[in-house]
C-alpha cells in the first residue's frame, strides 16, 4: 500500500506577480520546510508531436520544456500546485537536491510561493 504525502501548505488564486494564477500559503510555513516532494524517476519527457497543437502556450507556461518537448509527472488534467509557481528574484522557496519544494524562510499565511527561475527554465523568455 502507498504512503501518501498528508500535509497541505497551499492553495492557488490569482497571482499578485503576474496575469495568472499563483500559489499562497494556506497557513504560516517555517523556513527549511519541504512544502512539496517531487519525484523526478516519475517524470516522462514527451515530443511536442504527442499533443495537439492548441495545448503547446498552456503546456509551455506550465512545464519545464524545450525546442524539443516537455517533462511532467502527472496528467495535464492533474497540475498540482508546484506547476503553478511564479517567478520572483525574491523567493521564498528553492529546489532541494531531490527536486523538492523547500521553504527558505518563513512564509506568511496567505503570501504567495515564489521561485527564482535559472535563466535555461524562464521559459516565458523564448519561445517554441
Amino acid at each position: 500500500m502507498n504512503k501518501h504525502y498528508l500535509k497541505l501548505y497551499t492553495y492557488l488564486a490569482p497571482s499578485k506577480v503576474c496575469d495568472g494564477v499563483g500559489v499562497f500559503a494556506l497557513t504560516e510555513i517555517p523556513k527549511d520546510t519541504l512544502i512539496w516532494r517531487i519525484f523526478p524517476k516519475e517524470y516522462h519527457k514527451y515530443k511536442w508531436e504527442e499533443i495537439p497543437s492548441e495545448y503547446e502556450d498552456y503546456v509551455t507556461n506550465m512545464t519545464f520544456c524545450d525546442e524539443e518537448g516537455f517533462k511532467i509527472d502527472c496528467d495535464l488534467d492533474r497540475l498540482y500546485g508546484a506547476y503553478y509557481v511564479n517567478h520572483s528574484e525574491n523567493p521564498n522557496v528553492r529546489i532541494g537536491k531531490h527536486d523538492e519544494y523547500i521553504s527558505t524562510r518563513i512564509i506568511y499565511k496567505d503570501e504567495e510561493i515564489l521561485y527564482n527561475y535559472p535563466l535555461k527554465d524562464r521559459i516565458w523568455q523564448w519561445a517554441h
